[in-house]
């Protein structure tokens, strides 16, 4: 639950730690340089969640994405920071009720740091990594089999009790907090062992937008449409410049208008039918989430006879 938190805090300090090391503010650091990255969680078989991320270090933020570095910040440099900064950064858990303790959260010793460099594939497990070992090494964990985590009647029993420890603190929680609170909100995410934050995420800057990536792949349905449509071939000469053009480089022509009919139900029969099936999809729901809970119990129970 606290590991989003914990990444949060690191790449601040991170940024904090390349200011000193450059000797500017934190609050004037996107004047001289800026920090990017890419990562993914990766569930381990024990039940516990790794964070494989790249790091890399650009020139100014408003300069644009993969702007050279300054020359005092290579490689090696930031590998360093890295991995002085990041055994310092903690989180503070509070206790679940009275009947719990706070703990201090921090990364483990596991910590990793290789540099990324352009060349040939590198064989040598102790040399530095090239750019494309390292984008298959991301996407190997991206795509990591958990079935141990989700499958039926095949999980671990360290799972399965992983699992009714978070029924237990979301029912703790509940009673003792309200509805409100980080542990009570530990029930949504069972099947993640806990874990609430994205399997992966990146920063703004680091490549382009998954918004970007949206609009392109509009852009090309439409793209193949009118060519199937005219029957002339596509152009690809600058096909990629159009597809990730900026939203004010595109031209957008709108033929219609917007006429306003009215806002809620037609009648009271229109109104009852809405709340009806809205009141059973809520029931539903509840449904499937107090069975999912019954049959984790259930098998905690079975398994500790």
């Amino acid at each position: 639950m606290a590991r989003p938190e914990l990444w949060r805090r690191t790449t601040i300090a991170l940024r904090r730690a390349v200011a000193g090391y450059l000797g500017v503010t934190e609050s004037a650091l996107g004047e001289h340089a800026s920090i990017q990255y890419a990562k993914v969680a990766e569930y381990q078989d024990r039940g516990l969640v790794h964070f494989h991320a790249l790091i890399r270090i650009d020139g100014p933020a408003a300069a644009g994405i993969a702007v050279p570095a300054p020359a005092a910040l290579d490689g090696p440099t930031l590998a360093t920071v890295v991995r002085q900064t990041a055994p310092g950064v903690t989180v503070l858990a509070e206790p679940v009720d009275d009947q719990d303790s706070p703990r201090v959260l921090a990364w483990g010793a596991q910590l990793d740091v290789r540099v990324v460099t352009a060349g040939h594939r590198v064989d040598n497990p102790s040399a530095a990594l090239t750019p494309g070992q390292v984008a298959g090494y991301l996407a190997k964990y991206a795509t990591k089999d958990v079935s141990g985590l989700h499958g039926e009647g095949q999980q671990r029993p360290h799972i399965v009790a992983f699992r009714a420890a978070c029924v237990e603190l979301a029912e703790r929680a509940a009673r003792h907090h309200g509805e409100d609170h980080d542990y009570q909100r530990m029930s949504r995410w069972v099947h993640m062992l806990g874990f609430r934050g994205h399997f992966g995420t990146k920063s703004r800057r680091y490549s382009v937008t998954l918004g970007a990536l949206r609009r392109a792949r509009v852009r090309w349905q439409r793209v193949m449409a009118e060519s199937r449509r005219t029957g002339e071939p596509i152009d690809t000469r600058d096909l990629e410049r159009r597809l990730l053009a900026d939203d004010e480089d595109e031209t957008t022509v709108v033929i219609g208008s917007w006429t306003y009919l009215g806002t809620g139900w037609r009648d009271a029969a229109e109104e009852a039918l809405a709340l009806a099936a809205a009141a059973r999809a809520r029931e539903y729901d509840q449904w499937r989430a107090e069975r999912h809970r019954s049959n984790i119990v259930k098998d905690v129970r079975e398994r500790n006879g």
